[in-house]
C-alpha cells in the first residue's frame, strides 16, 4: 500500500516525505533519551506508571499478608509503616497521575490535529524528572531507609524530631521531582490545546476528551505547586532548621495541611476527568451519534 502510495507522489512531495521521516526518526542506541516525539515519551510514561503499579501491588500485598490475621509478626512495626506510607506514595504519586499525563501526552495532539506538542523538550524533561524521583523513591525502600509517616507526611510526624533519619528526606526530594515532572506536563497540556489546534478547530469543535484534559491540566497547573513549595519548605526544616513548621520556633504544622490539601483535593478531580473523558468518547463512537449535550457537558467539565 505504501509502494503505490509513493508511486503516486511528485518527486518534490517525496523529497519533503523523506525529510520529515528523517525529522521524526526515533535514534536508537544511547540516542534513544534524546527522543522528544510525543507518541514516545507519552508511551514511556504509561510504561513506567504500569511498572511503578506492580511495584505498588507488591507492596499491598505484603500489608494483606501483615494484616491477615492478629498478632501476625510478618513485619515489624517500623517495617510496616514504612511499605504503608510506600504503597500510597507509589500509587497516588508514580502511578495514577503519570499514567494519566501520559495518556494526555500521547493522545491530544492526535486528536486537535497537530504534529507535536508545543514544547516537546519539556514534555520529555518532565518524563525524566518523573523517573529520577521514582528512582529517589524506591531506593530508599531498598536502602531500608524508606519513609514511615504516611503518604500525606503530616508535620509534626514527619519534622526531624519524631521522623529521625533520611526516610523523609527521601520522600521530599523524590515528591518535588514528581511534581515538577506533573506540573511540566500541565503546562505543556494547556498550551497546546489553546494554541496547536488545527485550522477551523475552534474550541467548541474540540473532542470532549481535549476539554477534560483541559480542565485537568488546569488543575495541575493551580493545584501543583503548593506541594513543591511544601515539600521544600519542610526539607528545607529538616536540613537547615528553618522553623517552618515547628511551633517553638514560630511556625505552624497546619501550614503544611493547606499547602498538602491544596493539591490533594484537585487531585481526586485531575485522576477522575481523563477517565469519563475516555466514556464521553467512546460511547459516541460505538452508538455511532454524536454526544447529547454538547454543550452541557463542556459546562459541567468547566
Amino acid at each position: 500500500m505504501n509502494d503505490i502510495k509513493d508511486a503516486t507522489l511528485t518527486p518534490e512531495a517525496r523529497r519533503l516525505h523523506q525529510g520529515l521521516e528523517e525529522i521524526w526518526h526515533n535514534p536508537r542506541g544511547w540516542r534513544a533519551l534524546t527522543i522528544v516525539n510525543h507518541t514516545t515519551v507519552g508511551l514511556r510514561f504509561m510504561v513506567t506508571g504500569g511498572v511503578f503499579f506492580l511495584v505498588g501491588g507488591l507492596l499491598a500485598m505484603l500489608i494483606r499478608a501483615q494484616l491477615a490475621f492478629p498478632g501476625n509478626e510478618f513485619l515489624s512495626h517500623e517495617a510496616y509503616n514504612q511499605i504503608f506510607t510506600m504503597h500510597g506514595t507509589v500509587m497516588m504519586f508514580l502511578f495514577a497521575i503519570p499514567v494519566l499525563e501520559g495518556l494526555a501526552l500521547y493522545l491530544i495532539p492526535k486528536m486537535i490535529g497537530a504534529r507535536d506538542l508545543v514544547c516537546p523538550r519539556l514534555s520529555a524533561f518532565g518524563y525524566f524528572c518523573y523517573l529520577f524521583g521514582g528512582i529517589i523513591l524506591l531506593s530508599s525502600l531498598v536502602l531500608e531507609m524508606a519513609p514511615a509517616s504516611g503518604w500525606f507526611m503530616y508535620t509534626p510526624l514527619s519534622s526531624g524530631d519524631y521522623s529521625p533519619g533520611k526516610g523523609s528526606d527521601f520522600w521530599l526530594l523524590g515528591i518535588t521531582f514528581i511534581e515538577i515532572s506533573a506540573l511540566s506536563a500541565g503546562v505543556e497540556l494547556v498550551v497546546s490545546i489553546l494554541r496547536t489546534r488545527a485550522e477551523g478547530m475552534a474550541l467548541h469543535k474540540m473532542p470532549l476528551f481535549a476539554w477534560y484534559i483541559l480542565a485537568m491540566a488546569l488543575m495541575i497547573v493551580v493545584g501543583f505547586p503548593p506541594l513543591i513549595l511544601g515539600s521544600v519548605l519542610l526539607e528545607l526544616e529538616r536540613a537547615a532548621g528553618l522553623p517552618f513548621f515547628e511551633v517553638a520556633g514560630g511556625g505552624d504544622p497546619v501550614l503544611w495541611a493547606h499547602l498538602f490539601w491544596l493539591f490533594g483535593h484537585p487531585e481526586v478531580y485531575i485522576i477522575f476527568l481523563p477517565g469519563a473523558g475516555i466514556v464521553s468518547t467512546l460511547i459516541p463512537v460505538f452508538a455511532g451519534r454524536p454526544i447529547v449535550g454538547y454543550g452541557w457537558v463542556v459546562a459541567a467539565i468547566i
